[in-house]
C-alpha cells in the first residue's frame, strides 16, 4: 500500500511540475525573436501624444530619460540586448528674461558722485558701472533689467547702451547695440519695429560682431535690443501704459557652429539608449569598428613590446586570437591597445564614457569580436 501511494506521489509530482523542454523552447523562442538593431530616431507629434506630453516636449532631460524607454519598447518590440537608438527629442528650456524694466541715462552728476569717474565724466572700468548700479538701485529684485546708456572710455569715448540684469543676487551684463549698430542693421532709429525684425537681423549682425571670438556650436548669447512699442512700464513717466515708447527686451541667440539663430524656449537634445537584455536604458556607448588605419596605429605604437603580434596586425588588419601562437593578442594586450587608440581618437572623452569596439580576428578562420570598455579615473577598463 505504501508503495502504491509513493508511486502515485511521484506521478502527481511529474504531472504538476514544469516541463524542462518547454522552458528550453521558451528560451530559444525568445532568442530567435530578439534581434540587434541600431538606428537614429526623432520623436514625432504622435510619439509625444502616446507619452501624454501634449505640448510636444519634455519638461526636463531626466523626464526624457524616464519616458523614452517605454516608447522604444513599443516601437521596436523585437530588438534585444546590444541594440541602440540615438533619439532626438524636444525639451522645454526657457531662459530668464526681464520681469521689470528700468531705462536710465547716466548724467554728469552721477559721474561726479564717484571720484573715479568725476574728472572725465565717463566710465573706463566695468567695476565702476557695477558700483554705480549698486548706488542707484539699492533694493533690486530678481528679474530687474536696467537699460543703461553711458559713456565709456576705451582708447576713445563711446556712447553705449547695454543691459544689466539682476539675477541670483548679482548684476549680469547683457550685450546691447549702439546707435551706429542699429543704423548698420538698416534702422532709421536706434530700435527695431517688431520682434520678428529683431530676430531676423540680429543673427546676421552677430556673425560679424563675434567673428574674432572663439564661439563653439551650442554657445548662447543674451542680447538686449530695443523696440518702439507699448510703454507697459510707464518708462516716460507720463502716467500712461498705453502709449508707445522705446522698450528694451532680453532675447537669446544660439550658435550652431556657422551661424546664429534665435533660441526658443524649446531646445533639441539627442541621447543614446541601449537595450540591456531586459529594457531600454540611457546609454552613452559609442560603437566603433576598427579600420586598417587603426590596426596600423596600434601596431606602430606597440611594435617594440609585441613585435610579432603587431607585425601580424599591420599585415593582415586583424588580431590573431589563437591561444599560444607567437602572434596572439590576449585580452590584456587588446585593452592596452584600445587605451592608446581611444586616447588618440577621443582625447577629451568624459569619465564613464563607454565604447563598444568591434574588430577583425583570426582564430583559425576570419571572424569578428567586440569588447566593451568604459573610461574610469582617466583610463579605459573593460566594462
Amino acid at each position: 500500500m505504501k508503495k502504491a501511494i509513493f508511486c502515485l506521489a511521484i506521478i502527481g509530482s511529474f504531472l504538476t511540475s514544469c516541463d524542462p523542454l518547454e522552458d528550453i523552447n521558451d528560451t530559444l523562442d525568445a532568442q530567435e525573436t530578439s534581434i540587434v538593431g541600431d538606428n537614429t530616431y526623432t520623436l514625432s507629434d504622435d510619439d509625444y501624444d502616446t507619452l501624454e506630453k501634449s505640448f510636444g516636449n519634455f519638461n526636463s532631460t531626466d523626464e526624457a530619460k524616464e519616458l523614452i524607454p517605454e516608447l522604444l519598447s513599443s516601437l521596436f518590440p523585437v530588438w534585444g540586448s546590444g541594440s541602440s537608438s540615438l533619439v532626438t527629442y524636444n525639451v522645454y528650456s526657457p531662459l530668464e528674461t526681464e520681469d521689470f524694466l528700468y531705462r536710465y541715462t547716466v548724467t554728469d552728476d552721477d559721474y561726479d558722485n564717484n571720484p573715479e569717474t568725476a574728472q572725465y565724466n565717463n566710465f573706463d572700468d566695468e567695476d565702476q558701472i557695477y558700483t554705480f548700479l549698486d548706488t542707484k538701485y539699492t533694493a533690486p529684485e530678481e528679474g530687474d533689467l536696467v537699460s543703461l546708456t553711458y559713456e565709456f572710455f576705451n582708447g576713445s569715448t563711446n556712447t553705449l547702451n547695454n543691459g544689466f540684469f539682476y539675477t541670483n543676487g548679482n548684476w549680469e551684463f547683457i550685450q546691447g547695440f549702439t546707435d551706429d549698430e542699429y543704423t548698420a542693421m538698416g534702422e532709421g532709429f536706434p530700435n527695431f519695429s517688431s520682434e520678428d525684425e529683431a530676430e531676423t537681423k540680429i543673427p546676421i549682425f552677430l556673425e560679424d560682431k563675434f567673428k574674432f571670438e572663439s564661439k563653439e556650436a551650442g554657445d548662447v548669447e543674451a542680447i538686449m535690443y530695443k523696440l518702439y512699442t507699448t510703454d507697459e512700464y510707464d518708462l516716460d513717466g507720463d502716467g500712461s501704459t498705453e502709449d508707445n515708447t522705446t522698450v528694451s527686451f532680453i532675447s537669446y541667440f544660439i550658435y550652431d557652429g556657422s551661424s546664429w539663430s534665435a533660441r526658443s524656449s524649446e531646445i533639441q537634445e539627442t541621447l543614446q539608449f541601449g537595450h540591456d537584455g531586459e529594457s531600454w536604458v540611457p546609454d552613452n556607448t559609442i560603437k566603433y569598428t576598427l579600420g586598417s588605419a587603426d590596426y596600423a596605429f596600434i601596431g606602430n605604437a606597440l611594435s617594440s613590446q609585441y613585435p610579432s603580434p603587431t607585425a601580424s596586425a599591420i599585415n593582415y588588419s586583424n588580431f590573431d586570437r589563437r591561444s599560444g601562437n607567437s602572434a596572439e593578442w590576449t585580452d590584456e594586450m587588446l585593452l592596452e591597445a584600445f587605451n592608446l587608440l581611444l586616447d588618440n581618437i577621443d582625447p577629451d572623452a568624459e569619465e564613464a564614457q563607454k565604447y563598444l569596439i568591434s574588430f577583425d580576428i583570426y582564430n583559425g578562420s576570419n571572424a569578428i569580436e567586440s569588447l566593451s570598455v568604459i573610461k574610469t579615473e582617466g583610463v579605459w577598463v573593460f566594462n
